[in-house]
Protein backbone atom coordinates (compact mmCIF):
# COMPACT_ATOMS: atom_id res chain seq x y z
CA UNK A 1 0.00 0.00 0.00
CA UNK A 2 2.82 2.40 0.80
CA UNK A 3 4.60 1.87 -2.54
CA UNK A 4 1.76 3.27 -4.77
CA UNK A 5 1.43 6.21 -2.42
CA UNK A 6 5.13 7.03 -2.77
CA UNK A 7 4.94 6.67 -6.55
CA UNK A 8 1.99 9.04 -6.70
CA UNK A 9 3.81 11.57 -4.51
CA UNK A 10 6.88 11.45 -6.77
CA UNK A 11 4.65 11.89 -9.82
CA UNK A 12 3.00 14.94 -8.24
CA UNK A 13 6.39 16.54 -7.51
CA UNK A 14 7.61 15.86 -11.03
CA UNK A 15 4.40 17.32 -12.48
CA UNK A 16 4.82 20.54 -10.49
CA UNK A 17 8.45 20.85 -11.69
CA UNK A 18 7.31 20.33 -15.29
CA UNK A 19 4.72 23.11 -14.95
CA UNK A 20 7.26 25.41 -13.27
CA UNK A 21 9.76 24.82 -16.11
CA UNK A 22 7.08 25.62 -18.68
CA UNK A 23 6.19 28.87 -16.91
CA UNK A 24 9.85 29.84 -16.57
CA UNK A 25 10.59 29.24 -20.27
CA UNK A 26 7.44 31.14 -21.23
CA UNK A 27 8.53 34.12 -19.14
CA UNK A 28 12.03 34.05 -20.61
CA UNK A 29 10.67 34.13 -24.19
CA UNK A 30 7.56 36.19 -23.54
CA UNK A 31 8.21 38.58 -26.42
CA UNK A 32 8.59 35.71 -28.89
CA UNK A 33 5.32 34.00 -27.96
CA UNK A 34 1.95 35.36 -29.12
CA UNK A 35 -0.69 36.04 -26.50
CA UNK A 36 -2.75 32.98 -27.49
CA UNK A 37 0.25 30.68 -27.03
CA UNK A 38 0.99 32.14 -23.59
CA UNK A 39 -2.63 31.61 -22.57
CA UNK A 40 -2.59 27.96 -23.76
CA UNK A 41 0.59 27.26 -21.81
CA UNK A 42 -0.74 28.97 -18.67
CA UNK A 43 -4.00 27.00 -18.85
CA UNK A 44 -2.13 23.68 -19.28
CA UNK A 45 0.12 24.51 -16.32
CA UNK A 46 -2.86 25.45 -14.17
CA UNK A 47 -4.49 22.11 -14.92
CA UNK A 48 -1.34 20.12 -14.11
CA UNK A 49 -0.94 21.95 -10.80
CA UNK A 50 -4.59 21.45 -9.93
CA UNK A 51 -4.40 17.73 -10.76
CA UNK A 52 -1.24 17.38 -8.67
CA UNK A 53 -2.94 19.09 -5.75
CA UNK A 54 -6.01 16.85 -6.06
CA UNK A 55 -3.91 13.68 -6.11
CA UNK A 56 -6.05 12.08 -8.85
CA UNK A 57 -3.71 9.83 -10.89
CA UNK A 58 -5.94 9.68 -13.99
CA UNK A 59 -6.50 13.45 -14.10
CA UNK A 60 -2.79 14.03 -13.54
CA UNK A 61 -1.89 11.74 -16.44
CA UNK A 62 -4.29 13.49 -18.82
CA UNK A 63 -3.12 16.96 -17.80
CA UNK A 64 0.54 16.02 -18.22
CA UNK A 65 -0.08 14.71 -21.74
CA UNK A 66 -1.82 17.97 -22.58
CA UNK A 67 1.03 20.09 -21.24
CA UNK A 68 3.55 17.90 -23.07
CA UNK A 69 1.70 18.50 -26.35
CA UNK A 70 1.65 22.26 -25.75
CA UNK A 71 5.35 22.18 -24.89
CA UNK A 72 6.20 20.37 -28.14
CA UNK A 73 4.12 22.82 -30.18
CA UNK A 74 4.99 26.10 -28.48
CA UNK A 75 8.15 25.79 -26.38
CA UNK A 76 10.41 23.03 -27.71
CA UNK A 77 11.81 25.19 -30.51
CA UNK A 78 12.74 27.88 -27.96
CA UNK A 79 14.89 25.63 -25.78
CA UNK A 80 18.64 25.36 -26.32
CA UNK A 81 20.31 22.24 -27.62
CA UNK A 82 22.53 20.39 -25.12
CA UNK A 83 25.61 21.31 -27.16
CA UNK A 84 24.69 24.99 -27.10
CA UNK A 85 24.09 24.93 -23.35
CA UNK A 86 27.41 23.12 -22.81
CA UNK A 87 29.24 25.61 -25.03
CA UNK A 88 27.74 28.59 -23.21
CA UNK A 89 28.66 27.08 -19.83
CA UNK A 90 32.26 26.53 -20.96
CA UNK A 91 32.47 30.06 -22.38
CA UNK A 92 31.10 31.54 -19.15
CA UNK A 93 33.64 29.56 -17.11
CA UNK A 94 36.52 30.74 -19.32
CA UNK A 95 35.41 34.37 -19.13
CA UNK A 96 35.05 34.12 -15.33
CA UNK A 97 38.54 32.57 -15.01
CA UNK A 98 40.05 35.33 -17.14
CA UNK A 99 38.33 38.03 -15.08
CA UNK A 100 39.51 36.47 -11.81
CA UNK A 101 43.06 36.19 -13.17
CA UNK A 102 43.03 39.76 -14.46
CA UNK A 103 41.51 41.49 -11.44
CA UNK A 104 41.51 39.27 -8.36
CA UNK A 105 43.88 36.31 -7.95
CA UNK A 106 46.58 34.67 -10.05
CA UNK A 107 48.78 31.64 -9.49
CA UNK A 108 52.58 31.59 -9.78
CA UNK A 109 55.20 28.87 -9.49
CA UNK A 110 58.37 29.60 -7.48
CA UNK A 111 61.35 28.61 -9.68
CA UNK A 112 64.27 29.04 -7.26
CA UNK A 113 65.29 29.11 -3.61
CA UNK A 114 65.92 32.88 -3.43
CA UNK A 115 62.96 33.31 -1.06
CA UNK A 116 63.75 30.28 1.15
CA UNK A 117 62.72 29.43 3.78
CA UNK A 118 59.46 31.37 3.24
CA UNK A 119 59.00 30.05 -0.30
CA UNK A 120 60.73 27.00 -1.74
CA UNK A 121 61.46 26.07 -5.33
CA UNK A 122 58.41 24.15 -6.55
CA UNK A 123 55.88 26.05 -4.41
CA UNK A 124 52.76 27.21 -6.23
CA UNK A 125 51.41 30.41 -4.69
CA UNK A 126 48.34 32.60 -4.98
CA UNK A 127 48.80 36.32 -5.57
CA UNK A 128 46.08 38.82 -4.68
CA UNK A 129 45.79 41.74 -7.11
CA UNK A 130 43.41 43.80 -4.99
CA UNK A 131 45.67 45.30 -2.26
CA UNK A 132 47.58 47.59 -4.65
CA UNK A 133 44.60 48.56 -6.80
CA UNK A 134 42.87 47.10 -9.86
CA UNK A 135 44.89 47.47 -13.04
CA UNK A 136 43.01 48.65 -16.12
CA UNK A 137 43.48 45.97 -18.83
CA UNK A 138 46.29 46.55 -21.35
CA UNK A 139 47.68 49.46 -19.32
CA UNK A 140 49.81 49.99 -16.21
CA UNK A 141 47.20 52.31 -14.68
CA UNK A 142 45.75 51.25 -11.31
CA UNK A 143 42.52 52.27 -9.65
CA UNK A 144 42.28 52.30 -5.84
CA UNK A 145 44.49 50.29 -3.50
CA UNK A 146 47.53 51.32 -1.49
CA UNK A 147 51.29 51.13 -2.00
CA UNK A 148 53.15 48.02 -0.75
CA UNK A 149 54.37 48.16 2.83
CA UNK A 150 57.59 46.89 4.30
CA UNK A 151 57.53 43.16 4.92
CA UNK A 152 55.04 42.26 2.18
CA UNK A 153 55.99 39.59 -0.37
CA UNK A 154 55.21 40.80 -3.88
CA UNK A 155 55.28 39.57 -7.47
CA UNK A 156 56.56 42.09 -10.01
CA UNK A 157 57.92 42.29 -13.51
CA UNK A 158 61.68 42.57 -13.24
CA UNK A 159 62.83 46.12 -14.09
CA UNK A 160 65.90 44.68 -15.84
CA UNK A 161 64.21 41.54 -17.20
CA UNK A 162 60.98 42.67 -18.97
CA UNK A 163 58.38 39.93 -19.17
CA UNK A 164 59.93 37.90 -16.33
CA UNK A 165 57.99 37.76 -13.06
CA UNK A 166 60.00 37.92 -9.82
CA UNK A 167 59.03 37.26 -6.19
CA UNK A 168 60.75 39.21 -3.38
CA UNK A 169 60.02 40.92 -0.06
CA UNK A 170 59.64 44.70 0.26
CA UNK A 171 62.12 46.12 2.80
CA UNK A 172 62.23 49.76 1.71
CA UNK A 173 59.55 52.23 0.60
CA UNK A 174 59.75 55.77 -0.78
CA UNK A 175 62.26 57.87 1.19
CA UNK A 176 64.04 54.89 2.80
CA UNK A 177 67.78 54.17 2.68
CA UNK A 178 68.54 50.45 2.90
CA UNK A 179 71.83 48.79 3.82
CA UNK A 180 73.16 45.63 5.45
CA UNK A 181 75.86 45.70 8.09
CA UNK A 182 77.37 42.35 9.02
CA UNK A 183 74.19 40.81 7.49
CA UNK A 184 71.87 42.88 9.71
CA UNK A 185 69.20 44.85 7.80
CA UNK A 186 69.27 48.61 8.44
CA UNK A 187 66.56 50.99 7.24
CA UNK A 188 67.39 54.70 7.58
CA UNK A 189 70.25 53.77 9.87
CA UNK A 190 67.99 51.79 12.24
CA UNK A 191 68.74 48.06 12.66
CA UNK A 192 65.80 45.70 12.28
CA UNK A 193 66.14 43.17 15.10
CA UNK A 194 66.46 39.48 14.49
CA UNK A 195 66.96 36.43 16.68
CA UNK A 196 68.64 33.14 15.93
CA UNK A 197 66.26 30.30 15.07
CA UNK A 198 68.71 27.44 14.57
CA UNK A 199 69.53 25.94 11.19
CA UNK A 200 67.53 24.90 8.15
CA UNK A 201 68.34 22.55 5.27
CA UNK A 202 66.97 23.31 1.82
CA UNK A 203 67.62 22.30 -1.78
CA UNK A 204 69.65 24.63 -3.99
CA UNK A 205 71.10 24.32 -7.49
CA UNK A 206 74.74 24.74 -8.33
CA UNK A 207 75.48 27.91 -10.30
CA UNK A 208 78.20 26.06 -12.22
CA UNK A 209 76.52 22.76 -13.10
CA UNK A 210 72.83 23.32 -12.35
CA UNK A 211 72.79 20.11 -10.31
CA UNK A 212 70.68 20.16 -7.12
CA UNK A 213 72.31 19.92 -3.72
CA UNK A 214 71.13 20.28 -0.11
CA UNK A 215 72.66 23.09 1.92
CA UNK A 216 72.33 23.83 5.64
CA UNK A 217 72.14 27.50 6.58
CA UNK A 218 71.56 29.60 9.67
CA UNK A 219 67.98 30.75 10.22
CA UNK A 220 66.97 34.04 11.82
CA UNK A 221 63.62 35.50 12.81
CA UNK A 222 63.61 39.09 11.52
CA UNK A 223 61.25 41.84 12.72
CA UNK A 224 60.76 44.68 10.23
CA UNK A 225 58.91 47.76 11.48
CA UNK A 226 56.23 49.01 9.10
CA UNK A 227 55.84 52.56 10.40
CA UNK A 228 57.94 55.63 9.59
CA UNK A 229 61.59 55.01 10.38
CA UNK A 230 63.19 58.42 10.91
CA UNK A 231 66.99 58.66 10.89
CA UNK A 232 68.39 58.93 14.42
CA UNK A 233 71.60 60.78 13.57
CA UNK A 234 73.56 59.91 16.73
CA UNK A 235 73.39 56.11 16.38
CA UNK A 236 73.23 55.46 20.14
CA UNK A 237 71.69 52.12 21.04
CA UNK A 238 68.93 53.66 23.16
CA UNK A 239 67.93 56.11 20.43
CA UNK A 240 67.96 53.37 17.78
CA UNK A 241 65.73 51.15 19.90
CA UNK A 242 63.31 54.03 20.58
CA UNK A 243 63.08 54.83 16.87
CA UNK A 244 62.36 51.20 16.03
CA UNK A 245 59.71 50.92 18.75
CA UNK A 246 57.98 54.07 17.48
CA UNK A 247 57.85 52.65 13.96
CA UNK A 248 56.76 49.23 15.24
CA UNK A 249 53.68 50.81 16.80
CA UNK A 250 52.29 50.93 13.23
CA UNK A 251 52.87 47.22 12.73
CA UNK A 252 55.69 44.69 12.49
CA UNK A 253 56.34 42.09 9.82
CA UNK A 254 58.02 38.99 11.25
CA UNK A 255 59.43 36.28 9.01
CA UNK A 256 62.39 33.93 8.66
CA UNK A 257 65.54 34.69 6.69
CA UNK A 258 68.55 32.47 6.14
CA UNK A 259 72.26 33.17 5.84
CA UNK A 260 74.48 30.58 4.19
CA UNK A 261 77.76 32.51 4.45
CA UNK A 262 79.49 33.65 7.62
CA UNK A 263 79.34 37.35 8.37
CA UNK A 264 82.64 39.17 7.99
CA UNK A 265 83.59 41.76 10.57
CA UNK A 266 82.59 45.27 9.47
CA UNK A 267 81.15 43.96 6.17
CA UNK A 268 78.57 46.24 4.53
CA UNK A 269 76.25 46.25 1.53
CA UNK A 270 75.10 49.76 0.74
CA UNK A 271 73.85 52.19 1.77
CA UNK A 272 71.93 52.16 -1.50
CA UNK A 273 70.23 55.13 -3.14
CA UNK A 274 67.20 56.66 -1.43
CA UNK A 275 64.08 54.82 -2.56
CA UNK A 276 62.38 57.09 -5.09
CA UNK A 277 58.67 58.03 -4.95
CA UNK A 278 56.56 55.37 -6.64
CA UNK A 279 59.20 52.66 -6.05
CA UNK A 280 60.11 49.96 -3.52
CA UNK A 281 63.37 48.24 -2.54
CA UNK A 282 63.22 44.41 -2.36
CA UNK A 283 65.32 41.60 -0.90
CA UNK A 284 65.10 37.82 -0.99
CA UNK A 285 64.72 36.00 2.32
CA UNK A 286 67.65 33.81 1.26
CA UNK A 287 70.00 36.75 1.75
CA UNK A 288 73.17 35.22 0.32
CA UNK A 289 71.56 33.67 -2.77
CA UNK A 290 69.13 36.24 -4.08
CA UNK A 291 69.44 38.53 -7.09
CA UNK A 292 67.50 41.48 -5.71
CA UNK A 293 67.70 45.28 -5.34
CA UNK A 294 71.32 44.99 -4.18
CA UNK A 295 72.45 43.65 -7.58
CA UNK A 296 74.44 45.68 -10.10
CA UNK A 297 74.89 48.62 -7.76
CA UNK A 298 71.27 48.75 -6.67
CA UNK A 299 67.92 49.05 -8.43
CA UNK A 300 64.33 49.69 -7.39
CA UNK A 301 60.93 48.36 -8.47
CA UNK A 302 58.46 50.86 -10.00
CA UNK A 303 55.00 50.37 -8.50
CA UNK A 304 53.42 50.06 -11.94
CA UNK A 305 55.37 46.81 -12.38
CA UNK A 306 54.02 45.28 -9.17
CA UNK A 307 51.39 42.62 -9.96
CA UNK A 308 50.17 41.73 -6.48
CA UNK A 309 50.86 40.37 -3.00
CA UNK A 310 51.64 36.71 -2.31
CA UNK A 311 49.34 35.38 0.42
CA UNK A 312 49.15 31.57 0.19
CA UNK A 313 51.03 28.45 -0.89
CA UNK A 314 48.32 26.26 -2.42
CA UNK A 315 50.52 23.43 -3.73
CA UNK A 316 54.15 22.35 -3.49
CA UNK A 317 56.25 19.77 -5.32
CA UNK A 318 59.93 19.18 -4.73
CA UNK A 319 62.67 17.68 -2.64
CA UNK A 320 61.52 15.74 0.42
CA UNK A 321 57.94 15.38 -0.80
CA UNK A 322 55.66 12.46 0.06
CA UNK A 323 55.59 9.46 -2.36
CA UNK A 324 58.74 10.94 -3.88
CA UNK A 325 60.15 9.59 -7.10
CA UNK A 326 63.78 10.44 -7.78
CA UNK A 327 63.69 12.34 -4.50
CA UNK A 328 60.79 14.62 -5.45
CA UNK A 329 57.08 14.60 -4.69
CA UNK A 330 54.15 16.58 -3.25
CA UNK A 331 54.99 18.42 -0.01
CA UNK A 332 51.67 18.13 1.79
CA UNK A 333 52.90 19.99 4.88
CA UNK A 334 53.11 23.17 2.76
CA UNK A 335 49.58 22.99 1.32
CA UNK A 336 47.49 26.09 2.11
CA UNK A 337 50.36 27.62 4.07
CA UNK A 338 49.85 31.39 4.63
CA UNK A 339 52.79 33.52 3.51
CA UNK A 340 54.18 35.79 6.21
Amino acid sequence: MADPVRKLERARRAARRFAADARRLTGRHRKQLPKKAREEIAAACDEVEAAAAAGDPERLSVSLRALDAVWDERLAKLGKSPWREYGEAVLAAVVLALLVRAFLVEGFRIPSGSMAPTLLAGDHVLVSKLPYGVRIPFTRVRVGGTAPRRGEVIVFEGPRTPGVDVVKRVVGVAGDVVELREQILYVNGIPQPRTSAGEVAYEERSEETGAPFVDTCRRYREALARGALGSTGDGEAGALEASWQAAAADGVATYDVIQCRRARLASREGPFHVVAPGHVFVLGDNRDRSADSRSAGGWQVPLERVKGRVFLVFFSWGSGGTFARAGRGPRFERLFKPVE
